[in-house]
């Protein structure tokens, strides 16, 4: 899928004159890049930057010096770049990953805690079948963790976005790379596609559907209006067969 929601330009090359690196700003993910506005500053890759996110400052990683973006709609959640990382940013980067690793051992049942890189607010992902009350539990952790604390209830496709892994296809899940967000899977998307409607063969590992049902089904709708009607036949090499 597109991942846009319509009405940007298409087609043309909107980083002709490399001001835009792909950067990945947590490790924990995948492989999901995100691309940050350079300002004209010459960066290799596998450099650490200081970037301007959406919640404060993030710490990342070029990872691509000359990506393609051929939709103005990509930009969108492009990073401004603050200054190219410091041994000083690298330590405390580092601190931050070891009071992250403190706080979660403090609830084991928590899916990932993330602190600010400016150390000013934590945000702890977990999920639930039910609306659980952690209100008690966060003035515990606050009274430990004198820091701001962001509960964040997240269902069974955030889950495994977050945590990452390896599809039926042998490759690292959508959501953990490229995908920006989830969009409505139905079971007709499977059947216009004539696949197995076994619920091992089209769910993934949140145990929904899998998300490239979709885009295998937007993409396929056009070519399936221009296949020939059955029982037309086709003659090839060799002899007529019905198609």
């Amino acid at each position: 899928m597109s991942g846009c929601g319509g009405g940007c330009s298409t087609g043309n090359a909107f980083n002709p004159g490399g001001h835009y690196v792909g950067i990945r700003i947590n490790e924990n993910e995948d492989g999901r890049v995100v691309f940050c506005e350079t300002n004209g500053t010459a960066l290799g890759k596998g450099q650490r930057l200081v970037v301007e996110g959406e919640h404060g400052l993030e710490y990342a990683e070029v990872v691509s010096l000359h990506p393609m973006i051929v939709k103005q709609c990509q930009l969108r959640e492009a990073r401004r770049l603050v200054r190219v990382g410091t041994a000083s940013d690298m330590a405390t980067y580092e601190s931050k990953l070891a009071r992250e690793r403190t706080f979660f051992s403090d609830v084991q049942e928590l899916i990932r805690t993330e602190e600010s890189f400016d150390g000013r607010k934590y945000t702890v992902y977990y999920t639930s079948e039910t609306r659980i009350d952690y209100r008690k539990l966060v003035a515990d952790l606050a009274q430990k963790h004198p820091i701001r604390i962001e509960m964040r209830q997240v269902g069974p496709r955030d889950e495994t976005r977050i945590r990452g892994g390896l599809g039926p296809c042998g490759l690292t899940l959508c959501c953990s790379t490229f995908l920006k967000g989830f969009h409505p899977v139905t079971i007709k998307m499977a059947k216009n596609q004539n696949l197995s409607l076994n619920p091992s063969k089209i769910s993934g590992m949140c145990g929904r559907l899998m998300c490239c049902l979709a885009y295998e089904d937007e993409g396929g709708r056009p070519a399936l209006n221009q296949a020939p009607a059955a029982p037309e036949k086709a003659q090839n090499i060799s002899p007529e067969v019905a198609v």
